[in-house]
């Protein structure tokens, strides 16, 4: 169960750093150039709440998956035998 904890702990953690990561990005404008027409098409970046949960729930379904095989192998050892492999 530790092993799992520590998988979902660090992927909270990761998903959490990377919603604050894209903060500073709010509201920046930018815009693609086309060739062809001489045009320009402008749009704004916008983080929302949908997109940060979203984020943070995919990230702890990442999290959760990752850390299950390990858990469920350490689950099945012996305790002194595992300790003995290291």
């Amino acid at each position: 169960m530790s092993f799992l904890i520590e998988a979902l702990l660090l992927s909270v953690a990761g998903g959490a750093l990377g919603c604050l990561i894209t903060l500073p990005l709010n509201f920046v404008t930018t815009g693609i150039g086309s060739f062809t027409s001489f045009s320009e098409i402008a749009f704004n970046f916008r983080v929302g709440f949908a997109a940060m949960a979203t984020g943070m729930i995919f990230a702890t379904f990442v999290g959760a998956t990752g850390g299950l095989f390990p858990a469920r192998n350490a689950a099945k050892k012996e305790i002194l035998g595992a300790l003995r492999e290291i």
